[in-house]
């Protein structure tokens, strides 16, 4: 079976021990626990930006995430707080947990993969995941705000060669003196597919000297909002309704997220 592909492994994980605080999804996805109920799951946790705050403010809340790479810095970011998460190291699309929930919200992972079928038995595994009347909610960033990424579907800009690295990006200082330098690059654009194809660099430095190397890639599902509902509708959630960048806003096609919550 194809695998997800994603770049979340190694230095780029290490980079995500000083993850920046939660912005308004981390106020909005609160709000829907609390309202929506628990136990909760958080989907694609990582290294826990949301997670580890919502279970400092009390709420029963597990994650599950694909990178074990992530799920480590989670755990070491927990015990620095004095938390002991429960973290599951699954797929989504394979996702097998012992418990069942009235929340699962998964922040900014749908469509990270590149393959359309595992995001649709990702769909039908929460289902499967969720009590009688239990809620799932995901976020998604649509590509058509974004103008490099709609018009490296022209072929003028999808036959071209892929971007080169540039020559020298900004570094993030680490706790050990070290630093990291991260570059990203688009490689390829499939207009048939629906699917966009990442890579990354990530350098580790210390004091001038480069220390070690790694490169990723990461393949980008693109959806329209029909086919997300559509994806929902077969994997029998009801109640679809969609909001626009972390609001109470009905979502229009000026909003950067679309904000999907469907009902079992």
């Amino acid at each position: 079976m194809q695998r997800p592909q994603i770049w979340h492994y190694g230095l780029v994980a290490q980079s995500w021990a000083n993850a920046a605080e939660a912005g308004p999804e981390g106020a909005y996805y609160k709000k829907l626990i609390e309202t929506s109920g628990q136990p909760a799951l958080d989907l694609g946790c990582g290294s826990g930006r949301l997670l580890l705050n919502f279970l400092q403010a009390g709420l029963d809340v597990d994650g599950c995430d694909y990178s074990e790479d992530m799920l480590a810095v989670c755990q070491e970011r927990a015990a620095k707080q004095g938390l002991s998460p429960r973290l599951y190291a699954q797929a989504m699309h394979e996702l097998d947990l012992p418990r069942r929930y009235r929340t699962i919200f998964a922040c900014g992972v749908i469509g990270l993969g590149g393959e359309h079928r595992l995001t649709m038995q990702a769909m039908q595994r929460c289902h499967e995941h969720l009590r009688p009347g239990g809620t799932f909610a995901f976020n998604y960033a649509v590509r058509w705000n974004d103008p490099p990424a709609w018009l490296a579907r022209l072929p003028e800009y999808r036959q071209v060669k892929p971007e080169g690295w540039p020559a020298s990006s900004e570094r993030q200082r680490l706790a050990d003196g070290t630093e990291l330098e991260i570059a990203a690059r688009s490689l390829e654009t499939d207009p048939l597919e629906n699917v966009a194809t990442r890579q990354i660099r990530v350098r580790l430095w210390h004091e001038g000297e480069l220390i070690k190397e790694e490169v990723h890639t990461q393949k980008l599902d693109d959806y329209t909002k029909n086919e997300l509902v559509f994806m929902l509708e077969r994997a029998g959630f009801g109640d679809i309704r969609i909001f626009g960048d972390f609001s109470d806003e009905p979502a229009t096609a000026d909003h950067k997220e679309l904000i999907f919550i469907c009902r079992k």
